[in-house]
């Protein structure tokens, strides 16, 4: 089965993200991607494309509003990270089973939300379900706007930096992560919790041969120990190079 894209020199490229830790994140340079997303890709992609070849996979940065693009010109085969599966996307992409289930918090000053019904400017992601699950909500206790951006990163550091941004939006472990590596006290994580989303590793429709593959490998280690062991080690332990953990407990990928 052809999963390269067509390109000449056959060569394996997976898109990863640089923060969006526990799930797949970078630290330094160059570029090598660890986390959880990247734990179960090198788990399934070495069953099916075998150890030798999967050694030699390219590992590809890609964003939240790169990914897409770069899967369907060809620039990678793949995308392992925390991409949620909707409706909209699978009109244009195809997903693996979900690996994950997460829903939205909300962080905000302390101080921004001094009066009930308070307008509050949120950061996050341009076009994510994270957007559309803010903007859907009910009686929050206050008005948000919502200011998009290209990454979490870049929301993150808008909701940090610029005093008119009094709240940021994203996916409750990602958020909580963010939180941690910048911990202030003047900072609360409501509780709030908006919409369901579920993870898969993203592809092109017409790999069905290798969308099959990566299914029935899924399923094996969803159902395995192994399984267990990673969201331990990335939702609950000390994340390798940051210098924290989570403290999460996981049951199945739903994180409580």
């Amino acid at each position: 089965m052809s999963m390269t894209g067509g390109r000449e020199d056959g060569a394996f490229r997976v898109g990863y993200q640089r923060r969006t830790a526990p799930f797949c994140y970078a630290v330094g340079s160059p570029f090598r991607p660890i986390g959880f997303s990247v734990d179960v890709a090198r788990i399934v992609l070495s069953e099916i494309l075998g150890a030798d070849r999967f050694a030699a996979t390219q590992a590809v940065e890609v964003t939240s509003t790169t990914r897409e693009s770069l899967l369907l010109n060809s620039a990678i085969d793949i995308e392992c990270g925390s991409t949620t599966i909707t409706e909209a996307r699978l009109e244009k992409v195809a997903f693996t089973v979900p690996i994950f289930e997460t829903r939205h918090r909300i962080a905000v000053r302390t101080g921004s939300m001094r009066r009930r019904d308070a307008a509050v400017s949120v950061a996050g992601i341009r076009g994510s379900t994270s957007q559309a699950a803010l903007e859907a909500a009910g009686d929050l206790g206050f008005q948000p706007t919502f200011v998009g951006h290209s990454s979490i990163g870049e929301a993150f550091d808008a909701f940090t930096d610029d005093p008119a941004v009094g709240g940021i939006v994203a996916d409750e472990v990602i958020l909580r992560c963010a939180l941690a590596a910048s911990p202030r006290s003047d900072v609360e994580l409501l509780d709030i919790r908006l919409g369901l989303d579920r993870y898969g590793f993203m592809m092109r429709p017409r790999d069905t041969a290798l969308r099959s593959a990566l299914d029935e490998s899924l399923v094996r280690l969803l159902a395995s120990a192994s399984y267990k062991a990673l969201l331990a080690r990335w939702f609950y332990d000390e994340l390798p190079g940051l210098g924290y953990g989570l403290g999460m407990r996981s049951v199945g990928g739903q994180v409580t």
